[in-house]
């Protein structure tokens, strides 16, 4: 059963849809390039891979032009990206003792797992972002390879994930055999490794430049960014204007000030007069609409009621009762939040009784009294609450107190203290206290009067002694006799209420901007905003020094750099195994610095089977390993340098060998050895391992601290 309401869940989201389609296209393409010996692989329905020559032609063509330049252009991106990347180890290795010793909410590490940690809505405006950002990643690292002489092997698209949840995108296959060999020197490596960051960069710069400047962008088509009213509360949902406002009303001035979402100038800014009109309570206000298509304005009267707050929502179970569904805590702003009234069913507001059709409802209870004030509401169980009415904030810790606000969130410690669990910071929480007080700080003393909660809340204890008023001091004093003077102000709120919900919506101005419509400017300006984010995010992530990212290659030869190299006077030798395919007579042994192939021959028998692998033979173990298997007869061969750096690399078996069925061939090879090669292996594996696991530790915690959801996702 909970199967069928996954896939019947699944069937509604528009990424569902989009994914079958893409699998739709996908069986086509596979039938087209099949025919054209193109190389599909599917792994139904976790991955699939079109890999095609088909782009080659256009990097060679790029990379053709203006070598020089795109040389210094790359060079200039080894730079910043090193650079880049000093800063996210910094980062990523602050952050992760931030989230181990003080862990907040912005210093969470999440990855993007569709259904999991973010919506499937969501992530389907993530999709468009996702596949230009990497397109222009791999397409980065394949010219920047073009133009050192470096060969594309392949390209192409592929999909990861079920149903392509993941995400999909381009890919480029360098051949890094080639790429690694001494034709090639560590700047053209770094070179090459680096593009793809340097060209995520420079694209989160753009699209960050391209927000700063929307505003002034949309001016082409538009005239302001006003809201739309998508729905109008009933005045037995607690409503004012039922019968004032419309859905659908395009609202671009109110009372003659223009709305401006982009200028400090929103719905939310002018009801909390931070624009030049000022509102208050019972007033009435003249919204200016207009009309979609005709261009003409009309006006609509709105009446200002009481926007009260409860810090618990609700939801009406039947004509005569409602249901507490969620209590906020103290985050949360909540002045309820030490009541037990999550799943109460109540029946009885100060002794009348709810009926929905008669219209009197907790709603429009509310719209009668202007908070602050008590009410009581009583359960079906007959259970009386007393709950606080206050105006409504989103800020945390508003109702910390009666009268006024700190800025702070408190917990009680003990009947004789308090510890200050947080500072809300001044810029982004509104807090007030920023920098006058640390957080975990145990205080025991107000204005010199010892803290007493045996019998009261901190709140009452506060009320009782000292009354205080906005703009009055209250000096802290903790355990070691510390003084905090914190200064007080008004409670944050919005004290008036239209009843409406909105969403942001672009005035026209000329034809375009009616032809494009008021609500595409949104969806533009989100492409903008997640490109930003996924350019910026890839970059950062890519740049640590782990082995399956571009910062991992980048490290490594950093470490070859500055370690050297130091070979041997007397060769090496290994023994290289691998099956034999009969329809293809040549086999790559991926073995850098080969002098010389000392003998080719087929292994009849052998106890371990090497199960379709390459597998290399030292030589503390050849002797070992003849004792333990039967060695057939030796091939005749030819080799081949396909790297031209005067290695050999490839052998050949001779066509005149009959080798009809799959067989294991071995390659004994003498080889130059790097002495230094070990150490260096050991350094890097360290570096890689040590970030690896604390990235991995950063998603563990962060999952952990603050569950599976991408807050604001």
């Amino acid at each position: 059963m909970a199967f069928v309401d996954l896939l019947l869940g699944l069937i509604k989201e528009p990424l569902f849809i989009i994914s079958c389609i893409f699998w739709i296209i996908t069986l086509i393409l596979v039938k087209i390039l099949g025919k054209r010996k193109e190389n599909v692989s599917i792994f139904f329905p976790f991955l699939v891979l079109f890999k095609s020559k088909m782009f080659n032609r256009f990097f060679q063509k790029i990379s053709g032009k203006g070598k020089r330049l795109w040389k210094i252009w790359w060079n200039i991106g080894i730079i910043v990206s090193f650079l880049l990347m000093i800063y996210a180890i910094y980062f990523f290795i602050s952050n992760f003792f931030s989230l181990i010793f003080n862990p907040q909410p912005e210093n969470a590490i999440i990855p993007l797992i569709p259904g999991v940690t973010i919506g499937f809505p969501i992530f389907s405006y993530f999709i468009l972002p996702i596949l230009f950002t990497m397109t222009i990643h791999e397409f980065s690292h394949a010219i920047a390879a073009e133009v050192d002489g470096v060969n594309v092997k392949s390209s192409g698209i592929f999909g990861a994930g079920i149903f392509f949840i993941i995400g999909f995108g381009a890919f480029v296959e360098v051949d890094e055999f080639q790429l690694n060999s001494k034709n090639y020197s560590s700047k053209t490596r770094l070179r090459v490794a680096s593009a793809g960051i340097w060209s995520n960069i420079i694209l989160a710069a753009i699209f960050f430049l391209l927000l700063l400047g929307f505003p002034t962008i949309m001016k082409v088509g538009y005239y302001t960014e006003g809201f739309q009213i998508s729905y109008v509360l009933s005045n037995n949902e607690g409503g004012f204007n039922e019968y004032n406002l419309e859905d659908g009303d395009i609202v671009y001035k109110i009372n003659n000030t223009l709305v401006d979402i982009n200028n400090n100038a929103n719905l939310n800014d002018i009801l909390t007069n931070k624009s030049s009109l000022k509102c208050s309570i019972g007033d009435q206000l003249e919204f200016s609409c207009i009309n979609r298509t005709t261009g003409e304005e009309y006006i609509r009267d709105v009446t200002l009621g009481f926007n009260s707050f409860v810090g618990f929502d609700w939801v009406q179970i039947n004509n005569t009762a409602f249901n507490i569904t969620n209590v906020y805590s103290w985050l949360s702003a909540g002045n309820n939040y030490d009541l037990d009234l999550e799943g109460k069913i109540i029946v009885e507001i100060n002794e009348t009784l709810i009926n929905y059709q008669n219209n009197q409802t907790f709603e429009v209870f509310l719209t009668r009294n202007k908070p602050s004030y008590k009410l009581n509401i009583t359960s079906d169980k007959g259970e009386s609450f007393e709950i606080f009415v206050d105006f409504y904030s989103n800020i945390p810790g508003a109702h910390l107190l009666n009268e006024i606000y700190l800025g702070l969130n408190i917990e009680k410690n003990s009947d004789y203290s308090i510890n200050i669990s947080k500072v809300f910071k001044n810029d982004i929480e509104s807090g007030i206290n920023e920098g006058r007080i640390p957080e975990n700080t145990i205080i025991t003393k107000i204005n010199g009067t010892q803290i007493l909660l045996t019998n009261q809340s901190f709140k009452e204890f506060i009320t009782t002694n000292f009354s205080p008023k906005p703009g009055d001091t209250l000096i802290f004093t903790d355990e070691n006799e510390n003084n905090y003077i914190l200064i007080t102000s008004e409670k944050p709120i919005t004290p008036v209420f239209i009843g409406i919900q909105t969403r942001p919506y672009w005035v026209p101005s000329n034809w375009l901007g009616r032809l494009i419509g008021g609500l595409f400017p949104n969806e533009i300006n989100l492409f903008f905003t997640f490109t930003f984010m996924i350019s910026f995010s890839l970059a950062l992530f890519n740049l640590l020094p782990i082995s399956i990212f571009d910062g991992g290659r980048m490290i490594k030869e950093i470490i070859q750099l500055a370690i050297g190299t130091k070979l041997v006077d007397k060769k090496a030798r290994k023994r290289i195994r691998y099956e034999y395919d009969p329809d293809d007579s040549k086999q790559h042994l991926f073995t850098h610095s080969i002098s010389e192939i000392i003998r080719v021959r087929e292994i009849i028998s052998m106890e371990n089977t090497l199960n379709n692998e390459n597998e290399s033979i030292t030589n503390g173990e050849i002797e070992k390993r003849d004792e333990m298997e039967f060695i057939g007869r030796e091939l005749l061969y030819k080799t081949h340098d396909t790297s031209n750096d005067g290695f050999i690399d490839t052998v050949e078996i001779n066509d005149d060998t009959k080798i009809e069925k799959k067989r294991i061939i071995e390659v004994e090879v003498e080889y130059e050895h790097d002495l230094k090669e070990i150490p260096k292996k050991r350094i890097y594996k360290l570096i890689s391992s040590v970030m690896g696991v604390m990235l991995i530790a950063s998603f563990i915690i962060s999952y952990i601290k603050f569950g599976n959801s991408l807050f604001w996702l």
